[in-house]
């Protein structure tokens, strides 16, 4: 296992594709979960497990795209 770095080396265009992949990741994650939901309302049960980890899982990579976003204006101003 590798050892985590304090400093990414990583451009802007590098940044815009994990930006965007993540994204995407997101609105999958999010479609199956509303999938999960309305199975759930059909069948008259709770939606369970896995629409709760679908979740969490939608909350951190949201929270994760906001810190990119963050970054990525930090790294404008230093540029500009």
């Amino acid at each position: 296992m590798t050892c985590p770095t304090a400093h990414l080396d990583l451009t802007v265009e590098e940044i815009d594709l994990i930006e965007v992949s993540l994204c995407r990741t997101r609105d999958i994650l999010s479609d199956r979960r509303m999938s999960q939901e309305h199975r759930a309302c059909l069948e008259g049960g709770t939606s369970g497990d896995m629409t709760r980890q679908l979740g969490e899982r939608l909350v951190q990579i949201q929270q994760l795209l906001g810190r990119l976003d963050s970054q990525k204006s930090d790294f404008g101003a230093v540029i500009s």
